[in-house]
């Protein structure tokens, strides 16, 4: 789901929650004089008619009026009796209140808020919101009809999910199509883009990122050679050392990245620009192409998890670094090259690291 509709989405959750916990401590508390009223009632006897009229607004109490006969019992016990309805009244209409506040903080804190299930389970909770009809006919229909909308609702939300997760695994086939032709240009294969995008999200884990964070930028490093769409062949290809020239022209491709993902909108595509300007980056200054000190999170993981699998992968000017070097050269960087914390999380995860260079390694 796009970062800002779940920011919406949250935000009108948590402003409907404090809602209904005002409207349940609201009526948990006309519960509570309601009980104090059958006191009142059996006890201050110059309180019975005041409590004889309101309590008979309450459709409950009229339909038991109507069916028991209160003439032969004293006006304080009918007193009593009208008050503890109406007790019940108001503790129901609480309870209903603190359902419905359970659903909004599952809603809100839900990966994925909307399913056809949730659905099913509010439809079926609007029934049981109809004896409340009995209490005040008005209100029990009122909320029924509010309960049911709001189960259709959740159930387009659903519909709408579907259709956007169906279309974020199109845009992912499609991005990691393009990240494999990027690669297929340069020579290397395009286990390279998917290992790359493991460690990165391994990384993000590792980091404390959240699922759909770190899921976010394990399809967005996919992206983070794409301006070597942009460099000549012969440059991405040569066998030996590159020349100044040269090499200036092949660190050109993170600005080429940045200026080719500049107008496509989209927090995955926002994040995968973000990696291609900053992923050759350095905490000491000395990267490119600005020399930044200060570099996103992001930049910082797939620098990490770049120059490591570029180190353990056969390339045209090298042949493969073994794993132990390989994991020496990511630790003697730390602070310089690297951001420390992300190197302190490279350690932690890193048999996890070699887990994914064994599934994904090159034939």
């Amino acid at each position: 789901m796009d970062q800002g509709i779940r920011q919406r989405i949250g935000r009108m959750g948590k402003t409907l929650t404090v809602i209904c916990m005002l409207s349940k401590v609201f009526f948990a508390v006309l519960a509570v004089v309601s009980l104090t009223g059958v006191y009142a009632a059996l006890f201050r006897h110059e309180r019975i008619m005041a409590n004889i009229q309101m309590f008979r607004q309450n459709t409950l109490f009229r339909i038991l009026e109507n069916t028991v006969d209160f003439r032969g019992m004293e006006p304080r016990h009918v007193a009593a009796i009208g008050c503890g309805v109406t007790a019940l009244t108001f503790g129901t209409l609480a309870l209903y209140i603190h359902g419905f506040q359970r659903l909004l903080t599952t809603l809100i804190s839900s990966e994925k808020p909307f399913s056809r299930e949730l659905a099913l389970r509010i439809r079926r909770g609007s029934y049981a919101v109809l004896p409340t009809a009995l209490y005040n006919p008005l209100a029990g229909v009122a909320i029924f009809l509010v309960t049911t909308l709001f189960s259709y609702l959740v159930e387009y939300g659903a519909f709408i999910q579907e259709k956007a997760d169906q279309t974020s695994r199109i845009q992912e086939e499609m991005i990691v199509s393009f990240a494999e032709i990027t690669e297929n240009k340069s020579g290397q294969t395009g286990q390279h883009v998917r290992r790359v995008s493991e460690y990165s999200r391994i990384l993000a884990q590792e980091m404390g990122l959240g699922p759909e964070a770190a899921e976010r930028l394990r399809l967005a490093s996919t992206m983070h050679d794409i301006g070597k769409l942009m460099i000549p062949s012969e440059i991405l290809e040569k066998p030996g050392r590159l020349t100044d020239e040269e090499y200036a022209t092949m660190k050109q491709h993170t600005t080429y990245g940045g200026a080719l993902l500049e107008h496509v909108e989209g927090d995955v595509i926002g994040t995968a620009r973000t990696v291609a300007m900053e992923h050759h980056e350095r905490p000491d200054g000395r990267g490119y192409p600005l020399g930044l000190r200060e570099i996103s999170l992001e930049g910082r993981i797939v620098a990490v998890a770049d120059v490591y699998d570029a180190l353990t992968s056969r390339r045209s000017y090298k042949e493969a670094w073994d794993e132990q070097r390989a994991y020496d050269e990511i630790l003697r960087g730390s602070g310089s090259q690297f951001d420390a914390d992300v190197v302190e999380a490279f350690k932690r995860s890193y048999d996890r690291i070699r887990e994914v260079t064994r599934i994904y390694r090159d034939a």
